[in-house]
């Protein structure tokens, strides 16, 4: 890279000699993509060849300072990303990065120019999400659509870094991320006093018996609504988990692969992870669903509404039984439904079965996933300091 002056000479029609001075700049350049090459340009002045010069030096080191000129709102970043993460992402965690793209992260970040866009405009940003309310959930989620987009920017040669990977996440979002997995967890005679107010409840059997499969077998609510008499095995005592259904809303440029199918809002795939796994009958439900399902096809759903052949969707069951006030008075206030397939992981560990299995049960890919919900019950901290107390005479 350099900036040299030349001096051109040319004669006119009168003969007399007149003198041209001017600076030629000329730089190589190493664009992301292809050989290096070459650029020169001549400019009246100094100062001129010289500014050339620097943005073109500033092109030659993986920035492009025309792009970084455009705010995150006008670089058309998402259009550009978006093929990209529909082939990497399951429908559902899509719908969640583009919601979380266009409600947070356009609307805090969206007028920062590219170029200016820095890890501290991340972070504070996520504390903007976080002190207007958000749940961590939904600040991880745009934080993670962010550093999705920057990561194809990247790999596309439009800016060098990506500010989002490298953001701290907020105080409090690890532990809140622990709670949300391993929430509340319930004994079996907890479990079976919950099962039973269902079951008294007026038409209230094929709710309590979801309910209770969820909490001794592990399944996911999606996973469970979803299920199939063929993937019972009566003869082996075993259920195999091979689809989910879960409620995403369309859009226009969807395009789903082989693996997904909708029907109206309902997303029929395969499980998270998209991985098959087989997971224990508890040997107490085999009677009951083998009742439940009498008469029925193997490609007929195990839990149908009360309307017929319909899956039970998940505001229905908590509609139909009065969850929240339900779980308030048998001394659980929010419990959530997940924290079912919780109460399944925590009793499997508390009955001496190896962590490993409880994993491959759970369908969980990090065995660290799984040690969350290696913990004590509520109950059984209350009797450890009931003995304390008794040993110390008090």
């Amino acid at each position: 890279m350099s900036v040299t002056k030349r001096t051109y000479e040319s004669t006119d029609k009168s003969g007399k000699t007149r003198t041209r001075e001017i600076w030629r700049a000329r730089v190589w350049t190493y664009p992301p993509h292809g050989p290096r090459r070459q650029l020169e340009e001549e400019f009246d002045s100094k100062t001129a060849a010289e500014k050339w010069e620097r943005r073109q030096r500033d092109t030659a080191q993986g920035r492009n300072v025309d792009f970084e000129r455009l705010t995150l709102a006008e670089s058309g970043l998402w259009a550009r990303a978006e093929p990209v993460l529909r082939s990497r992402l399951a429908p559902k965690t899509f719908d969640h990065y583009r919601r979380g793209w266009n409600m947070r992260v356009l609307a805090t970040l969206g007028g920062v120019k590219l170029g200016a866009l820095s890890v501290g405009d991340v972070e504070r940003a996520q504390a903007t999400w976080a002190a207007a309310g958000a749940k961590p959930s939904s600040v991880r989620q745009a934080r993670l659509a962010l550093s999705a987009v920057l990561t194809v920017a990247v790999s596309d040669g439009l800016i060098d870094t990506n500010v989002a990977r490298v953001a701290r996440r907020p105080a409090g979002d690890k532990m809140a991320r622990r709670d949300r997995h391993v929430g509340q967890t319930m004994t079996t005679d907890q479990l079976d006093g919950l099962v039973t107010l269902i079951r008294e409840m007026e038409g209230g059997g094929r709710y309590a018996l979801m309910v209770e499969l969820m909490g001794y077998a592990g399944l996911r609510y999606g996973e469970a609504a979803g299920l199939f008499v063929g993937d019972l095995d009566f003869h082996r005592g075993l259920i195999e988990v091979q689809r989910q259904v879960t409620e995403v809303s369309k859009d226009q440029n969807e395009t789903l692969s082989s693996e997904y199918r909708r029907v109206g809002n309902l997303l029929w795939g395969p499980p998270k992870g998209e991985k098959t796994r087989i997971v224990p009958m508890p040997r107490h439900m085999v009677a009951a669903l083998q009742a439940h399902t009498t008469g029925q096809g193997r490609g007929d759903l195990v839990f149908r509404s009360e309307r017929g052949d319909k899956v039970i969707r998940g505001n229905v069951l908590k509609r139909r039984v009065n969850w929240r006030k339900l779980v308030a008075r048998h001394g659980f206030a929010g419990f959530r439904v997940h924290d079912l397939r919780a109460t399944a992981a925590t009793n499997y560990l508390a009955a001496g079965v190896p962590v490993n299995v409880v994993r491959d049960i759970l369908g969980h890919e990090d065995i660290k996933v799984t040690n969350l919900y290696a913990r004590s019950h509520d109950d059984a901290l209350t009797r450890a300091a009931a003995a304390m107390d008794k040993y110390a005479g008090h």
